[in-house]
């Protein structure tokens, strides 16, 4: 090693750590930590990396290892059919540019703070892992230390920028350590070839004003909000400041409830009863983005007289009036209760579509005040049990295209019992607020186990808040035929006297399943603790003694925690320039060596079941004596690999593979192909002669399987078959 080597080098690990420590501020604008392991490991590959190439004998090819490695990196992260488990292919660069695309949405329409979804985790992986090289060539390769700040301000920027919270502290402190370090290594390098000597003491006094100047930020500034405000700008005493809140479909939700002060958002007079104020309704279920606004019409104008929604018939009651008064809400969406017959105050440009059930504008969002005239339908459970009748709204209120069969199956066994669409919907409303069935409210949704989030929701996590419960009670409901969607606006809020007050506490989302004659009636799986729901009377338990019996006001239909369908495991992811000249060839051995032992060690187990996986194949193709064992070795590893546990001893082949086809819910195609490969081993167990199978039947098995359950990164990057001791394997 030349004197040079080892001051770059500690600049390579400095900006390493500096690097890692400002990352950490996006912990502020995404839910969980399962990005941070995946991006520390990235970063450090693309050091280790650096490091091996300058202490080689070419360092001009640190720049090219560098980005060699990221992709590397992101490949056995995020990639699909890696060549080796860890080189990239065409599949690969698609699967990549699918993920970032979906990061890019999230990033375009959610609120903070957003879930830790693949494509955020890979994004951040690239992010970090560019900024790691980029560092890097100004402070190593360029010495200009100074210059790296505005790389790592830019990292703080990100998250501030979309954040209304305050950036963590440690965020501050570590971003402001790892700077001062940089500066001081690169001054401590240039002092060195001037005068050869450096005061101790400096560097320590320097990193600890830093850090102490960090902490004093990181208390004093809140970071830039979204509504593009900078801190300390709003009236915490006024809440009438206009313009502060406004609503997107679902992705503001999160970010309303979990704002750090309440809001008052409308003050409301004339409302008789609690109600919800629906703002937006969705109709579009997507299983990979979830539900989303479309098929809104131009409407009708929001004066005068407006036409009642499609299949709803003239209503008996008289119109409530309400005023509305916009406290803290500016938004393109004009909030309303019930069926409205007239809205006033409002402006031009307003319109309003009843298909939808919505008002809204394109021109001017601002309105002061406003009246409703409504109608609050509260139809009896007789009167809805015998609703009949074609429906009259589109059939997209239908589809249930994005029901799995998995989450068809559960909607009919929890609905078995019920013979009419509105007990059929009480039924599965009751499923998610009956306590004995698991589920929880909370703003911290599950980790995902499978691509399938709605999935995730139903059988493993059942954790979540209102977007999670009403995003899956609409679509159990469209599963069994009752046309649905998802309302987004506001619970009715707290009495203040003779008005009632809405805040952003109260920011919800629910269900509106359709009843031929009545329209859209409201139902509310999310189970809430503080009381800001509203059970409607036909949803209430004891009401009923003059409308049905008892027995008819009793029953659920919901099952019990026991009969719902099986778990699947659960499986969180885990995750100085050299000169040329006098580099000493052990050091650049060494370093090599570390980057391919990182490499070879992350990538061993998925080599090693590459490897098995390709030695089965070919004793198939071959037809080899017990080739059809390996077949049926090589479709439970695949089971394995997903988190499942392996068949118990004592177990027949016939038992296993029905076990699979129900776990997996596998289509006739897939199902029949683990049943033939069940008949042959069969056959060369207990029969005069040995079974046959082919690559083909084995193709389609599996492909079912990866089907209904992907496998993740860690699936891919670390096997449970390779990883994990089994007895009685071979």
């Amino acid at each position: 090693m030349t004197t040079q080597d080892a001051p770059r080098l500690s600049v390579t690990f400095v900006t390493l750590f500096a690097v890692l420590a400002t990352s950490t501020a996006f912990s502020a604008v995404l839910s969980d930590w399962r990005w941070f392991p995946p991006a520390a490991l990235t970063v450090t590959a693309v050091s280790a990396g650096a490091v091996a190439a300058r202490t080689g004998p070419g360092r001009a090819w640190t720049l090219p290892l560098q980005l060699g490695v990221l992709l590397v990196m992101l490949t056995i992260l995020f990639g699909r059919n890696p060549l080796l488990g860890f080189l990239p292919t065409p599949a690969t660069f698609g699967q990549l540019a699918e993920l970032l695309g979906n990061a890019v949405e999230t990033i375009r329409t959610g609120v903070p703070p957003v879930p830790a979804t693949a494509g955020m985790r890979c994004l951040i992986c690239l992010g970090t892992g560019l900024v790691t090289v980029l560092v890097d060539r100004i402070t190593v390769a360029h010495r200009a230390p100074a210059v790296s700040g505005l790389v790592l301000l830019c990292v703080f920027a990100v998250p501030a920028s979309l954040s209304d919270r305050l950036l963590p502290w440690w965020a501050f402190l570590g971003g402001a350590v790892g700077f001062a370090g940089l500066l001081l290594l690169g001054g401590a390098g240039r002092a060195r070839r001037a005068t050869k000597t450096v005061s101790p003491p400096l560097p320590v006094f320097v990193i600890s004003v830093s850090a102490v100047l960090a902490l004093l930020a990181g208390s004093v500034f809140t970071g830039v909000g979204t509504q593009g405000r900078l801190p300390g700008s709003e009236d915490d005493a006024d809440d009438s400041a206009r313009g502060e809140i406004g609503l997107r479909p679902f992705t503001s939700l999160r970010g309303q409830l979990s704002r750090d002060r309440n809001v008052r958002l409308f003050r409301v007079e004339g409302l008789p009863g609690d109600s919800y104020l629906r703002a937006m309704t969705l109709r579009r279920f997507d299983p990979d983005s979830g539900w989303r606004l479309s098929g809104l019409s131009e409407g009708v104008a929001l004066r005068g007289r407006l036409p009642l929604p499609p299949g709803v018939s003239e209503q008996d009651a008289e119109p409530t009036r309400i005023d509305i008064e916009p406290l803290a809400y500016e938004d393109a969406w004009l909030p309303v209760f019930g069926i409205p017959v007239e809205v006033s105050g409002t402006g031009p440009g307003w319109r309003y579509d009843p298909v939808s059930g919505t008002a809204f504008t394109r021109q001017s969002s601002e309105v002061e005040e406003y009246t409703e005239l409504a109608v609050l339908p509260e139809p009896g459970r007789r009167e809805l049990r015998n609703a009949h009748g074609n429906p009259r709204i589109p059939p997209a209120y239908s589809d249930a295209s994005g029901a799995t069969p998995r989450i068809t199956e559960l909607a009919h066994r929890i609905t078995a019992d019920e013979h009419n669409p509105f007990d059929k919907a009480v039924a599965l409303n009751r499923y998610f607020t009956d306590r004995s069935n698991g589920f929880t409210y909370d703003l911290r949704t599950a980790p995902a186990s499978s691509a399938n989030a709605l999935e995730d929701f139903l059988f493993d996590g059942k954790r979540g808040y209102c977007e999670q419960f009403a995003s899956a009670m609409a679509v159990l409901l469209r599963a069994v035929g009752i046309p649905s969607r998802v309302a987004v606006g506001f619970t009715p809020g707290e009495s203040e006297g003779t008005h009632r007050i809405i805040t952003t506490e109260d920011a919800h989302a629910w269900v509106e399943a359709y009843f031929p004659g009545h329209g859209w009636i409201t139902f509310d799986p999310t189970p809430l603790t503080d009381d800001r729901s509203s059970t409607p009377s036909y949803l209430e338990s004891g009401t009923s003694g003059q409308e049905e019996t008892s027995e008819s006001s009793e029953r659920s239909g919901t099952p019990s925690a026991g009969e719902t369908a099986e778990r699947e495991s659960s499986r969180g992811e885990q995750p100085v320039t050299a000169d040329r000249e006098g580099t000493a060839p052990g050091l650049w051995i060494a370093g090599g060596a570390t980057v391919l032992t990182l490499l070879m060690g992350t990538c061993a187990p998925a080599l090693v079941r590459n490897v098995r996986r390709r030695r089965r194949r070919a004793a198939i193709r071959a037809g080899r004596p017990g080739h059809t064992g390996a077949a049926w070795r090589e479709l439970l590893d695949e089971n394995l690999d997903r988190g499942s546990p392996p068949p118990e001893a004592g177990a027949t082949p016939r038992g296993i593979s029905e076990r699979l086809i129900r776990e997996y819910a596998l289509t006739p195609g897939p199902a029949e192909a683990v049943r033939g490969l069940t008949r042959e081993l069969e056959r060369e167990l207990y029969g005069p002669h040995p079974g046959t199978v082919t690559t083909r039947e084995l193709d389609e098995a599996v492909a079912g399987m990866r089907t209904s359950r992907p496998p993740t990164p860690t699936d891919r990057l670390f096997p449970r078959s390779v990883t994990r001791r089994r007895t009685g394997r071979r």
